[in-house]
């Protein structure tokens, strides 16, 4: 089995898991929930509890938009070297930017709904590794890219 196909099922369970667990805990949660949090991860703005579909509704469309653009390899909307359009190539790219991206999803929904039910005060600090983990992903495929685009 092949690495972006690894990847690709990993996306998939954690999307499922993004949606699964919303649900499951929708009904507990109260009336008003955090909708926005200051970078110490201490909530200062409140939404009604449904904005919490927002979130999974954004995830399941980043995987749509990540998950899709291995289909077209010669896609005039895809910006990336000719010796880097393949299939396999592209999907890794796609699922490995993907994987950093659920867990961030993931860990926000998961801290969101336990904030909102009095289990948590604060965003935990996984927020900002998850997101240095993403950078440093999207910067060693822009690397890649740069060397597969010099003439050899």
């Amino acid at each position: 089995m092949k690495i972006s196909s690894i990847l690709l099922a990993i996306n998939i369970v954690m999307l499922a898991f993004i949606w699964i667990f919303t649900a499951v805990n929708y009904s507990a949660l109260p009336d008003m929930i955090p909708a926005h949090f200051v970078f110490n991860g201490t909530a200062d703005g409140e939404s009604p509890k449904k904005i919490i579909w927002f979130l999974p509704s954004i995830a399941t469309l980043m995987f749509l938009m990540l998950a899709g653009i291995s289909r077209d390899p010669d896609s005039p909307m895809l910006n990336i070297p000719e010796r880097f359009r393949n299939k396999e190539k592209l999907k890794l790219f796609s699922c490995s930017i993907l994987l950093p991206l659920m867990l961030l999803f993931c860990d926000t929904i998961v801290e969101t709904i336990l904030i909102s039910r009095g289990k948590l005060s604060a965003l935990s600090h996984m927020t900002e590794v998850l997101l240095g983990i993403l950078l440093i992903t999207i910067c060693i495929w822009l690397l890649v890219m740069m060397r597969k685009t010099k003439p050899v």
